[in-house]
């Protein structure tokens, strides 16, 4: 008899630290051209110790987040699969945002998390953990051809230096996936072919597309060192486009690299040792040439025991964190680290293990999530990053998961960044042509007044709202308030000189019509995790904005321990102090029964 035993992880000891309802209808269309949607990041996967093998309901296994219509949705998939999605994660979307693979550095997996066709069996270094470190894998359109995929990938050995064991990167790999092999569950078809054999800084693959608007430039920078390989993914493949060296050292530590999302600077946050502490080294790039310039380096003896860095859609705030701290800077500063400003302390609450602050990644929704460094079930979210904190609304552990995260974020480029037109290298005559996405937030305490965000990209100049009432709006960030109950089709255009782009979702304000509970319940909101331990999260089905609905919780005797006002999305629930139990859940609407769950508290 065995027996399966599965373990929450904590920091890795590998040589660092580190009523009425509104429904959104799922009937949402584009008017775009198709070579410009690139959904690529639209899908992320996150957790481990899943599998058909293992027992449900035990908060292992796979979280599948979605953005489909630029919202948040967050499915369980415990059965399926048993990766380990450790910091290294690179999750894949087609062009349309249906998921197609991942790799988590042990191999490459299809969209039914088992191995794709030559992808199992990855790592064969040295170093046993020497797979996991964060970055170390990307994946890119291959420029031209939208049946492959480009895999780069790194991986992490152990030197004694200075009488330390030290984890140091080494070696950059090309693959190559087939999306049309094996009846579309796709097939490594090029496999690990050897581009550099030299050691080098720890993960901190970071991509950006070419100002020509096809290619791509991946860079990496050598360990200890100001020396950075430079890389240009071309439609007849990869290869070293130069070797730069620019500006002061940059230590080598467990940290996060990244091109803002408009492509004009390079970012590089690495996490030494609590004594030496954290170093924030900030380029501009030139995405014609490939070239970084304007050094700039800030140290700073806190921290220094895991974090990383992430930069607002606006490309205005970075933000980076430490474990315990959150900072931004604004980036259009002329002084930016004047601006550096201590934004979120860590809160100190346990989710078993702290849910501290680690490594973030901005979403197709323009949030930025971000990972503890521990295994935890949330992610902390900054729900408005292009703006100023504290407008910038930051959540700790905000967004709940119904499966343990073991430090992963996805790392993933812009994948919407077109071509820089007018530009000297502008030669392949691709033009910006607006991509019209959007998402909205409904207030919580007027349930007809909606925040809408526009997330357009390739260079939208203008912006007309359709609110579908007789309203309309030229700004980016419109509130709006509804008249009354009915359907209205709320439609953004986004144009420039080249074209434009339009997306349409319907809002539906209407009345529950019937009182029988077993009518209305059905799939009308999801709780998890499940079980959970202080606190769980509610999420509504896509495309609900509750106006007067509440959720009520009961416990196991029928006492009601909970009430709270719902919104559209997913809605935190806090149960802290109350007993360990099964606990009925309810979403009530006018004295109407819209949905009812059992969830149970450790």
């Amino acid at each position: 008899m065995s027996t399966e035993i599965k373990v929450i992880l904590s920091q890795p000891s590998i040589g660092f630290t580190y009523s009425g309802l509104v429904l959104i209808s799922l009937f949402s269309f584009w008017f775009v051209n198709p070579v410009f949607s690139q959904l690529h990041d639209y899908n992320w996967i996150l957790g481990y110790d899943g599998g058909p093998d293992m027992p449900i309901g035990d908060s292992f296994g796979l979280s599948i987040l979605t953005f489909t219509e630029e919202k948040l949705a967050i499915v369980a998939e415990e059965e399926k699969g048993g990766m380990f999605f450790n910091t290294n994660n690179a999750s894949y979307s087609n062009r349309a945002g249906i998921l197609f693979c991942s790799f988590n550095g042990k191999g490459v997996y299809n969209k039914d998390h088992a191995a794709m066709v030559n992808g199992d069996e990855w790592f064969d270094g040295d170093f046993s953990a020497g797979w996991l470190y964060p970055q170390s894998g990307l994946i890119l359109p291959f420029p031209e051809d939208s049946s492959r995929a480009a895999l780069i990938n790194t991986q992490t050995n152990r030197y004694e230096i200075g009488g330390q064991m030290i984890g140091v990167g080494e070696n950059i790999y090309s693959s190559e996936i087939d999306q049309s092999a094996a009846e579309g569950l796709g097939a490594v078809v090029v496999r690990k072919e050897l581009l550099l054999s030299d050691t080098l800084d720890i993960g901190k693959l970071s991509a950006c597309r070419h100002a020509n608007g096809r290619d791509w430039w991946i860079i990496m920078p050598e360990f200890d060192s100001n020396r950075f390989y430079r890389y240009l993914l071309r439609p007849s493949g990869i290869a070293l486009d130069g070797i730069q060296e620019i500006g002061g050292i940059v230590p080598s530590g467990v940290g996060q690299a990244l091109f803002s999302p408009d492509g004009s600077k390079h970012i590089r946050f690495n996490a030494i040792s609590e004594q030496a502490g954290e170093y924030t080294t900030i380029y501009d790039f030139d995405r014609c040439t490939g070239l970084l310039s304007n050094f700039r380096q800030f140290n700073y003896p806190v921290g220094g025991s895991g974090g990383g860095a992430f930069i607002s859609k606006n490309a205005r705030y970075l933000y980076t964190s430490s474990t315990t701290t959150l900072y931004q800077y604004d980036l259009w500063a002329e002084d930016i680290e004047a601006t550096r400003t201590l934004v979120a302390v860590y809160d100190g609450h346990l989710d078993f293990l702290p849910t501290t602050f680690f490594q973030g990644q901005l979403a197709p929704d323009g949030k930025i999530y971000i990972a503890s460094n521990n295994g935890v079930t949330s992610l902390h979210v900054i729900h408005n990053p292009d703006a100023d904190c504290p407008d910038c609304r930051i959540e700790q552990h905000g967004i709940e998961l119904p499966t343990f995260n073991a430090f992963s974020i996805p790392n993933q480029p812009n994948y919407r960044l077109g071509p820089i037109d007018g530009s000297p290298c502008d030669t392949l005559g691709i033009d910006n042509i607006p991509l019209a996405r959007w998402r909205y937030e409904q207030d919580t305490l007027e349930p007809f007044q909606v925040q809408f965000y526009d997330l357009s990209d390739y260079e939208p100049a203008e912006w007309l709202w359709d609110f579908g009432d007789g309203s309309t709006s030229t700004d980016t960030l419109p509130q709006h308030t509804f008249p009354s109950y009915g359907t209205y089709e709320v439609c953004l255009t986004v144009s420039n000189p080249n074209g434009s782009g339009t997306q349409c979702k319907e809002l539906e304000f209407t009345m529950p019509t019937s009182t029988a509970e077993e009518e209305q319940a059905e799939a009308s909101a999801t709780a998890f995790p499940n079980p959970f331990q202080e606190r769980f999260s509610l999420s509504l089905r896509p495309g609900w904005l509750p106006v007067d609905a509440w959720l009520e919780v009961y416990d196991a005797v029928g006492r009601r321990v909970r009430r709270q006002p719902l919104r559209a999305g997913v809605n935190g629930v806090e149960l802290a102090g109350q007993a360990g139990g099964v606990y009925v859940w309810r979403v009530v609407q006018s004295g109407q029964v819209l949905g009812v769950g059992k969830i149970v508290k450790w």
